[in-house]
């Protein structure tokens, strides 16, 4: 599937507006490029996947989503051998722990959601490794209790804090007269007073910094020195223990990277199914039948770019049947066109159509297009010139089992030949079992589908009274172009208007 279809067709924007519904950049990035596929047992699953979400989501079942895009600077460092931070590693087991409240969720739902539930239940979990983190850290960092020696040495710093900062209070209960404040400060681990600079000499003790006018320095007092030693000492070994907490943890990481990896693709690949499920629900979609048969039923079909203005479209095709839409310029048929290739695309991408029960789609291995104006300057093809390099295109890259969208074939050309042309490559394109859905204004066209069996032929309405098309597809009709009678309506005198279709009719 190319991308020009893709545009063609919209489903860009739409996987565009899908996209914006997920909640991390990687997720984001994969739902672009979504892959289309053509198995049938793949897209069923697809669907059933984005439906069970939808209704997941239409119970007001509720799903937190971590942000994926915060381990890329894990990943990074552990490739470099770089030991990860306390922050990095609380990350890691927010994933982990969000994605077990997530499995448990599924779990919980499994009657509606047995799909998605086996989905989360196929990913190893790695429980030993979130207990691990659990155990070791706490929102604050680490856990005093992560191991015997840091809760020993933790109670220790406390006692030797407590005792440094009651000496350092004995100081400031004495001399307040000669102090600046009296706020406990600490520099680097040293716990002292603010010391008017013209009494540095006068007390016992060490100048630990000083204020940028210098008429303030900070001072350990000589009573305090002792303990803050000790207490320099415990903090020193508190720091070792815990870089050797830290170095373990990165190594025990390091060992499930690529288990976490896959947990993480997995957690995208929820995102993104409940992106298309949260989709489904605002569009007011359905998971549609699937058939391998080029069975194509549509009953009030909405194009999802249109809203509220789309006039429901309402087509059934069997396995046998082609469509050939006849009708009036900007009478919608390229938009019915249109809404009938894009639902048979959606499918191919895990995505609900929005309609009404009772549509049945084919999965069809190709969609093939040719729609719009084909004029390639850049090339100097003529309009002409530019269709009928695609209609060689897709007569040349026809496969069994597809769908064919061709608009006003034949056009930009004499009428007589391009008729004729259109003729030949429409036969040709159902003798080899394509599916086509085919617009045109041509008489000779339109007399050639009345007469095939393999079409059905369809028009669409128009309003004469008010010169308005009704965008509404009528089956087993063929419309006129409406140039003869609009022109008349609108004041073509009438001699002009006979003169007109006299030759026709000769």
């Amino acid at each position: 599937m190319n991308d020009t279809i893709k545009q063609t067709l919209q489903l860009d924007q739409i996987l565009e507006t899908v996209a914006n519904l997920t909640h991390s950049q990687l997720a984001t990035d994969q739902l672009r490029q979504s892959a289309v596929l053509t198995d049938f047992g793949e897209v069923q699953a697809q669907l059933i996947l984005t439906h069970e979400a939808h209704q997941l989501l239409a119970e007001d079942v509720q799903f937190t989503f971590f942000d994926l895009d915060q381990l890329t600077v894990v990943k990074t460092k552990l490739a470099q051998g770089r030991l990860l931070n306390t922050a990095q590693l609380q990350t890691i087991l927010a994933v982990l722990t969000s994605w077990s409240r997530i499995k448990t969720v599924l779990e919980l739902r499994a009657q509606t959601a047995p799909h998605l539930a086996d989905l989360a239940g196929d990913v190893t979990p790695l429980t030993g490794l979130k207990r691990r983190l659990e155990q070791t850290l706490d929102r604050h960092g680490i856990r005093d209790t992560a191991t015997p020696k840091l809760a020993q040495l933790r109670q220790t710093k406390r006692k030797q804090t407590t005792k440094v900062q009651a000496a350092v209070a004995q100081f400031i209960q004495k001399h307040p007269a000669q102090l600046q404040s009296r706020q406990v400060i600490q520099r680097d681990q040293h716990y002292g007073v603010q010391l008017k600079a013209t009494y540095k000499h006068q007390f016992p003790g060490t100048v630990i910094g000083q204020s940028a006018t210098g008429s303030t320095v900070y001072f350990e007092p000589g009573n305090v020195a002792q303990s803050g030693r000790e207490l320099a000492t415990t903090i020193a070994a508190e720091e070792a223990e815990i870089y050797q907490i830290i170095a373990t943890l990165t190594g025990d990481v390091d060992e499930h990277l690529g288990d976490l990896q896959a947990q993480v693709q997995a957690f995208s690949q929820l995102d993104q199914i409940f992106a298309k499920g949260r989709y489904g629900l605002e569009t007011k979609a359905i998971m549609p039948a699937l058939n391998q048969q080029q069975v194509v039923t549509i009953k009030d079909g909405r194009h999802p770019l249109l809203g509220t203005k789309a006039v429901p479209l309402n087509v059934s095709l069997d396995q046998t049947q082609s469509l050939m839409i006849t009708g009036a310029n900007s009478g919608g048929k390229t938009v019915v066109l249109k809404t009938i290739a894009l639902f048979s695309l959606m499918i191919k991408v895990g995505l609900e159509v929005p309609a009404a029960p009772g549509t049945d789609l084919a999965v069809f291995d190709q969609i093939l297009i040719d729609i719009g104006d084909q004029q390639n300057l850049a090339n100097q093809l003529s309009t002409f010139s530019g269709e009928m390099t695609t209609l060689v295109g897709i007569t040349t890259d026809l496969r069994p089992n597809a769908l064919v969208l061709m608009d006003e074939i034949g056009s930009g050309t004499d009428p007589e030949e391009g008729a004729a042309l259109g003729i030949a490559i429409i036969d040709d394109l159902i003798q080899r079992g394509a599916k086509l859905i085919v617009t045109t204004h041509y008489s000779e066209i339109k007399q050639y589908a009345v007469r095939k069996p393999a079409f059905v032929t369809g028009a669409m309405a128009f309003n004469r009274e008010t010169l308005r098309p009704e965008y509404r597809l009528l089956l087993n009709q063929v419309g006129e172009s409406e140039a003869m009678w609009l022109a008349a309506r609108l004041g073509l005198a009438p001699r002009i208007v006979a003169a007109a279709r006299a030759r026709l009719e000769k």
